[in-house]
């Protein structure tokens, strides 16, 4: 289990490229230790597919490798919005409906940045 500082630095690292809201617990864990561990002198890799984990450790400059895709190019960092209203929300927002209008929530990336390549991480 990775110690609360780390997992604290990974939710706010995630809160930043607006990918909170859709790592799971056990996502947040996983980008917690290999932090934990890079800070230790490790150079940890995390092995995923899923493009909310890579966009996140790549904030963090944690290296990670894609199984079955070819991963992420670019580092997005999302809003939510409401396609009926167009209201705005944060990347962080705890709900998943509208509460102007009660649309289901879609999220777009309001800014992408090109990666450099994974061993530059």
């Amino acid at each position: 289990t990775p110690k609360r500082i780390f997992m604290d630095k990974v939710k706010a690292a995630a809160k930043v490229v607006g990918d909170k809201f859709f790592l799971s617990d056990a996502d947040l864990q996983v980008l917690a230790l290999a932090l934990e561990l890079k800070t230790k002198g490790y150079s940890p890799l995390v092995a995923t597919d899923d493009y909310s984990i890579q966009n996140v450790a790549n904030q963090m400059k944690i290296k990670f490798a894609s199984l079955a895709t070819f991963g992420i190019r670019f580092r997005l960092e999302w809003v939510r919005y409401c396609p009926a209203c167009h209201r705005r929300y944060p990347s962080d927002y705890k709900f998943e409906t509208c509460e102007v209008c009660g649309t289901r929530l879609k999220r777009k990336p309001v800014r992408k940045r090109l990666l450099k390549t994974n061993k530059e991480n």
